[in-house]
Formats: structure tokens, C-alpha cells, sequence
């Protein structure tokens, strides 16, 4: 007789697939409701973690994501107050959790901006940070 009963394993691998899949999709909706031309959404991945390339690819937009590795320095230019953003921009990707937050911390004091992030398993986050030219004090 055949043993058909689910492995601890099996069982957790699953439940990760369909949270990815799941956080995936609402992070992919967020995004198109933000309706963000496509030449200003950037995408990132954490080359640390193999399937982060794989679901980074999977999120709206993501033309060509752009590794990362902890370290988000060369990524402040980005979102600085040197940039000047002539219409909304958003950063998004599977990475840990200290590229988004650092990310959404230096772009505030500049910018107003927008975080959804989604946790995908114990290192992993889709995010994805919609950044906005702040509007004159009046």
C-alpha cells in the first residue's frame, strides 16, 4: 500500500508557494492601481537567496531586476533629494527586510512615499515603494 500522508516538509513548502504567490498578487494589484508608467518602476533582488531573482521577476513590471545584496548605499541616489521625479516611481522587489525599510526612511525626508510590503518566508520580502514628488508647502 502506498503512503499518501503529507511530510511536515511538503506541507511547509506548500503553504510558502501559495503565501509567495498570494503576496505576490496583492503587492501586483497595489501597482496597477497605482498606474506607474513603465520606465519608472525599477526592480530589485537579493542575490543571497536563490528564489528571490525567480519571484522578483514574477512582480508587475519587472523588466530586468537588479541585484542587491544588503548594503542599500548605491541605492539612495535613487530616492535622494538630488533626484527630481517629474512623475510617481516605484521601487519594488524580494529582498530582506532592511532594503525596503532603509529605502522608505531616506526617501521620506525628501519625497512622499508609500510602502507595501509582505512578508514571503523567514528572510524574505515582496515590496514595492511608490515614491512621489513632494507637493510645495502652500
Amino acid at each position: 500500500m502506498r503512503d499518501t500522508a503529507l511530510t511536515r516538509r511538503q506541507l511547509l513548502a506548500a503553504g510558502l508557494g501559495a503565501g509567495a504567490a498570494a503576496a505576490l498578487g496583492s503587492l501586483g494589484a497595489a501597482a496597477r492601481a497605482a498606474a506607474v508608467p513603465v520606465g519608472s518602476v525599477q526592480t530589485f533582488y537579493d542575490r543571497r537567496f536563490a528564489r528571490s531573482r525567480l519571484l522578483a521577476a514574477a512582480l508587475p513590471q519587472a523588466a530586468r531586476p537588479r541585484p542587491v545584496q544588503g548594503d542599500v548605499t548605491a541605492l539612495l541616489g535613487l530616492v535622494g533629494p538630488a533626484r527630481r521625479l517629474a512623475g510617481p516611481m516605484v521601487l519594488q522587489g524580494v529582498t530582506t527586510e532592511i532594503v525596503p525599510f532603509c529605502l522608505e526612511q531616506y526617501a521620506r525626508t525628501h519625497h512622499e512615499v508609500r510602502l507595501e510590503s509582505r512578508r514571503l518566508d523567514r528572510d524574505l520580502f515582496a515590496w514595492s515603494l511608490t515614491i512621489h514628488a513632494r507637493s510645495p508647502a502652500a
